[in-house]
């Protein structure tokens, strides 16, 4: 957000301090320090699983709430909002670019479209999604991410994905369950199988979670998938997984929310180590849900119950 917009200039509060949470595994390669948690005036924003997307262009975060979004700038506190005073119908997701446009994903009398604000979050224009194929006829986005100029939207429940450019016409499609090869006991879970957590790497590889069956899959441009996974209370294992996303690194980090904890995987799926611990100190997670990373290597956590979102920096050795 430009700086003439930010109305909050103050230090961190003194309750934003450093704690070590790294899991204690064998080999562990990579800690985790808790920062702060996003706040305004009077302290902790009190969220319960929210939205959360990072700018890194300006590094300030956007939180989705309840059709509101609210900005927080480069030390987690609130700078900005807007949303309730605008007529775009329900807001399902934002994605900001590196002009500092501000997308956001509606639902306007049952038609979705992009919409495009300004750096105000005042809208400018409306972007509908067009030239879906017929495997994705009635197809609901819920999840938007941008990358590299393009957005790659989601179906959850379907399991579908669209590729579309700034026009909003359709690049690329897929219609996930069809490609799945699942074992017979995996198949058996039928309306189980929903998709979590959605992001896209990097490379462009699209990340998903299925916690019915205890994965986390990858599929690239190419339509090559792959998945990792096992369920478990140990660590490196499953309990129902939610919110995945890449590092700077390339590691892949993934939130259960069962066990309350980030686990992170390297590339080639091998477990590295975990953090966090299900309790109400500052660096605890109660029910963490989705998780984002920007390029200063901080990860973002929300979680439920009122907790907000948690912010950790993640240190490499």
């Amino acid at each position: 957000m430009k700086s003439t917009l930010q109305k909050i200039t103050m230090v961190l509060p003194a309750a934003l301090l450093m704690a070590s949470v790294s899991a204690p595994a064998a080999n562990a390669e990579i800690k985790a320090s808790y920062l702060y948690s996003l706040s305004d005036f009077y302290g902790l924003v009190p969220y319960s699983w929210t939205r959360v997307v990072l700018d890194n262009w300006n590094a300030e975060t956007y939180v989705l709430f309840q059709n509101n979004v609210k900005v927080f700038n480069g030390n987690g506190m609130e700078v900005y909002e807007f949303g309730d005073d605008i007529d775009v119908g329900i807001i399902y997701d934002v994605a900001i670019d590196e002009k500092t446009n501000i997308f956001l994903l509606t639902n306007n009398k049952q038609k979705y479209s992009i919409v495009r604000c300004n750096y105000r979050g005042e809208p400018k224009q409306t972007i509908e999604i067009k030239g879906l194929p017929d495997e994705l006829k009635g197809f609901i986005p819920f999840r938007m991410v941008y990358r590299k100029g393009n957005f790659y939207l989601a179906s959850l429940g379907s399991m579908q994905i669209a590729v579309v450019d700034r026009n909003g016409n359709c690049l690329a499609s897929y219609n996930i369950k069809p490609m799945l090869e699942l074992s017979e006991e995996e198949k058996k879970k039928g309306n189980e199988m929903d998709m979590v957590g959605f992001n896209v790497d990097n490379d462009g590889n699209m990340l998903f979670t299925i916690p019915a069956i205890f994965k986390v899959f990858r599929l690239t441009p190419d339509r090559k998938i792959s998945s990792f996974g096992q369920p478990g209370s140990i660590p490196g294992k499953f309990g129902i997984v939610s919110g995945v996303a890449e590092d700077n690194r390339g590691n892949y980090l993934v939130v259960d929310k069962l066990k309350s904890v980030v686990m992170v995987f390297d590339k080639d799926y091998t477990f590295i180590t975990e953090f966090g611990h299900r309790g109400v100190n500052p660096d605890n997670f109660i029910v963490p849900d989705e998780i984002a990373i920007d390029k200063g290597d901080k990860i973002y956590v929300t979680q439920t119950r009122n907790r907000g979102v948690s912010v950790f920096r993640l240190a490499y050795e």
